[in-house]
């Protein structure tokens, strides 16, 4: 089985999405291979698309500048990306997280790991730009609902997050360092998953092909109008009523 280049010979583990990964972390991929195996059967079924051409690497610190990736520089340690600077593309999982992840639960590394899946899955088609919360909104209710249907212990999850960290999911803006970002993607996730459990699965579907229909850059004001659609009746009242979703 091939490697990407400047790192060593990685083993194999076949799926809907292949782990590869060095033979001292055997372990660690079984489990990623779990996760991803899961999370593609049950994304494909959901957004009702077949799984993307992907593999993911599962990567020692000590190789992490060497992983495949878009820039020059090696993004920070710890923190999983999606990339199309390979063929197939891949995921490329860190061994450990890194510690700005929080709240950290059994839930903690599934939900990353199915949030940058769907990335994957959204970046088959073509996708233009968008306010950040709705680009990220997607992957985040879509990693709530496998972890609800997998039945693990998500609620137990979302209430150890911050559900006031000084701003919204639409008020934060401009560069944030990486515990602000985490405090904006937990905002996310308590939101994508008050969508699912309020309006089921079938909004993710919806919004994921009207994305792919966009032509033109999508604003603010076309963002709510494109998610509350997709929720469908009651909406755009749902999204408004929500703390998270205020804008200030």
């Amino acid at each position: 089985m091939r490697s990407p280049a400047n790192l060593p010979e990685y083993e194999h583990l076949p799926g809907l999405v292949p782990v590869l990964h060095t033979p001292e972390i055997e372990e660690q991929a079984l489990e990623a291979w779990v996760h991803l195996e899961r999370g593609a059967a049950m994304l494909a079924e959901m957004l009702d698309v077949e799984p993307p051409e992907l593999e993911a690497f599962l990567v020692t610190e000590e190789d992490w500048d060497k992983a495949p990736r878009e820039g020059e520089h090696a993004y920070p340690p710890g923190l999983p990306y999606f990339t199309r600077s390979v063929s197939p593309p891949a995921l490329v999982l860190p061994v450990a997280l890194s510690s700005v992840f929080r709240p950290r639960t059994e839930v903690t590394y599934p939900l990353v790991v199915w949030h940058e899946l769907t990335h994957a899955f959204l970046l088959r088609g073509e996708v233009v730009r968008t306010p950040a919360w709705l680009g990220e909104f997607v992957p985040q209710a879509a990693a709530a609902a496998v972890a609800r249907r997998t039945r693990l212990p998500l609620e137990e999850h979302l209430s150890m997050i911050d559900r006031d960290p000084g701003f919204t999911v639409r008020s934060s803006s401009g560069p944030a360092d990486a515990e602000t970002q985490m405090a904006f993607q937990n905002l996310l996730l308590v939101l994508g998953a008050g969508a699912v459990e309020e309006f089921g699965e079938e909004p993710l579907e919806r919004l994921v092909r009207t994305l792919w229909r966009e032509t033109e850059v999508v604003d603010e004001e076309r963002a709510v109008e494109l998610l509350a659609g997709a929720l469908g009746p009651g909406g755009r009242e749902w999204l408004l009523s929500r703390p998270e979703f205020q804008e200030v």
